[in-house]
């Protein structure tokens, strides 16, 4: 029985030398986890990895950001089978959207906590997501899926893999309607998957990936006061297009050297229009009616020799290319004027990057890495050490880490006419952080991890006359993390708790929309082959959050509890029933936008 988080003991997104351990900072979400957990998207099964913190205001049709140990939601790199994701014209300052990735085919999820620009450059400064497709095997293997549930919401999707000539690949489809659980809140999505490894070449293994969506979304403006709040009743709409692909090939020169080089393409492009926000004491002038027509797409190409010239000693050298576009195309309404927010940037990045790691005795390894990024008007270089020793006869694991991360200003806020400013320096974290893993008996592992991060020059808004993104802020992020994996034959459970303490140096206040204490809890139960039984329960803290109408309201804490039952009605056929928020529970994670009240899906599953 596989449990949800840290199911397996090796990563790939960590580091750019062989898979290793899963250190105290990493949470691996796997296929079988996913199957038994069955959530509705993706959005609720990163609320059960730790450390994090993950936002919706209302249903799927608004943005979903995630915090990681109290980060801007900016500062967790995505990652889409290796291939970066996150988007530099958002007014998000480059956050990725999680509200229109499709679960179709994820193999699994890897999740790194801490600054990994050491290895990724830009954007990896609070941690490191990589969602991983289904490849396809060696015999065919077909599946689908169709449910339905409350509020409206459909869902159909389907796969197809196997061998292709010498090849193996793998294809799916899928389509979402999400209803409208929350006044205001839909999404329509249409997604389509593939994976195919080819044959060897000249020596060389090939692999390629690729997704594509489509989705309509509506909802409230952000900080309108949602449903509950707003004074303008007109809805937001977004139309995304997102797409995504990546191309691996791999082929060893010698016994102990071989090199990879990788290629990565990302493309999104977004048209939303928005009524705007209605005038209150705190924003006099409310926001005015508005509308993007966002362009991006990135090219990325890293070539990386990996090298074990001696016994013990493990390498990497390489060099990186990305090269960013972004234009967006938007207005400011006001009455009948229209005042254009257009801009237009390119950015090419250079980057050399080096990491060893060295076996000093079997109980003992040292790893370093380093990576210096050139874009022509900045110049960045990002170290990283760490230390790990372990004590196998009582099955521990200890891990010591420093680092330091950056994170690039974003296009839209070095481009925007109205609050942009094109003299923004790059934002800079250096963290400090340990863990200790510790094998229990034969029933699980357990894991704590503590952390101490501090971060300069964050983008802050400046308010005023004439609003501006500044370099501004100074923040000190405290926290530690604790987790379970345990097993009882027929039965896995991972409880988790985390508490951060978030603080702005300059104001000694807590940040916006970080809550102090998360916990939580999945409890997978097979009593016969035939039979799993999944309950997820979530706690978020208290915070204090910010809208137009209220000014800061802070949030109450509140739980969350997700039960999902499968039953195996023929060895290739399966019913599956979920409640999502199965209590009804009536929160908010944003002000004036209600969560979801208890949602009953239920479905059908077939597979070749």
């Amino acid at each position: 029985m596989a449990a949800l988080a840290q199911s397996e003991h090796v990563i790939v997104t960590a580091t750019r030398l062989s898979a290793q351990d899963a250190g105290s900072n990493v949470s691996i979400i796997d296929a079988a986890a996913i199957t038994a957990r069955n959530p509705a998207s993706v959005v609720d099964l990163l609320r059960d990895l730790p450390g994090v913190f993950v936002q919706q205001s209302g249903g799927r049709g608004s943005v979903v950001s995630l915090f990681t140990r109290g980060a801007k939601p900016n500062f967790t790199l995505v990652l889409l089978d290796g291939v970066k994701a996150n988007d530099p014209t958002n007014t998000r300052s480059g956050s990725y959207d999680f509200s229109t990735l499709d679960l179709n085919d994820i193999e699994r999820i890897e999740f790194v906590r801490g600054p990994a620009s050491a290895v990724y450059g830009s954007d990896a400064v609070g941690g490191v997501i990589n969602i991983i497709s289904q490849r396809g095997g060696e015999t065919l293997d077909a599946g689908l899926q169709a449910e339905g549930g409350s509020f409206g919401y459909v869902r159909a999707a389907g796969h197809v893999g196997g061998p292709i000539g010498g090849a193996t690949g793998n294809i799916g489809l899928s389509y979402t309607d999400n209803g409208m659980p929350v006044e205001g809140s839909t999404l329509k999505s249409t997604a389509l998957d593939g994976a195919l490894s080819l044959p060897q070449i000249a020596g060389a293994t090939i692999n390629l990936t690729g997704r594509y969506s489509d989705s309509t979304a509506t909802s409230f403006p952000d900080s309108s006061g949602g449903p509950r709040l707003s004074v303008l009743r007109t809805l937001d709409h977004r139309d995304i297009r997102e797409g995504v692909l990546g191309a691996h090939a791999l082929r060893g020169i010698t016994g102990w050297w071989n090199m990879a080089l990788d290629y990565g393409f990302y493309d999104r492009s977004s048209d939303a229009v928005s009524p705007g926000v209605a005038p209150s004491a705190q924003t006099p002038t409310g926001i005015p009616a508005n509308g993007d027509n966002a362009r991006f797409s990135r090219h990325e190409v890293t070539w990386t020799n990996r090298l074990t010239p001696l016994p013990g000693l493990e390498a990497a050298l390489g060099v990186d290319m990305q090269a960013d576009h972004g234009t967006d195309n938007g207005f400011l309404q006001f009455g009948p004027a229209k005042l254009p927010t257009s801009f237009k940037l390119d950015r090419t990045l250079w980057a050399g990057f080096a990491e060893a790691r060295y076996q000093i005795v079997p109980q003992l390894s040292l790893s370093a890495s380093g990576r210096y990024d050139d874009t022509g008007a900045t110049h960045h270089f990002s170290p990283q050490l760490r230390a790990d020793y372990a004590l196998a006869d009582a099955g521990t694991q200890l891990q010591l880490s420093w680092g330091k991360a950056y994170k690039l200003p974003s296009f839209y806020a070095l481009g925007n006419p109205i609050v942009g400013d094109s003299t923004l320096k790059p934002e800079d974290a250096e963290n400090f952080e340990g863990g200790i893993t510790q094998r229990l008996w034969d029933f699980g592992r357990w894991k704590v991890e503590a952390y101490a991060t501090n971060y300069r020059d964050l983008i802050d808004f400046r308010p005023g006359a004439a609003p501006r993104l500044v370099n501004l802020s100074k923040v000190h992020v405290r926290g530690i993390e604790t987790s379970l994996e345990l097993n009882w034959g027929t039965l896995s459970a991972t409880p988790r708790l985390s508490y951060t303490n978030a603080r702005n140096t300059l104001t000694g206040a807590a940040l916006r929309d970080v809550p102090s204490w998360l916990a939580g809890a999945t409890v997978n139960w097979q009593p016969d082959p035939a039979w799993i039984v999944s309950f997820d329960l979530n706690h978020t803290g208290r915070m204090t959050d910010n809208a137009v109408p209220t000014g800061d309201v802070t949030l109450r804490g509140h739980e969350r509890a997700d039960l999902a039952v499968s039953y195996k009605v023929l060895p290739n056929l399966a019913l599956k029933l979920g409640v999502d928020n199965i209590f009804d529970q009536r929160y908010e994670d944003v002000v004036g936008f209600p969560a979801p009240g208890a949602i009953v899906r239920g479905g059908i599953s077939a597979s070749l």
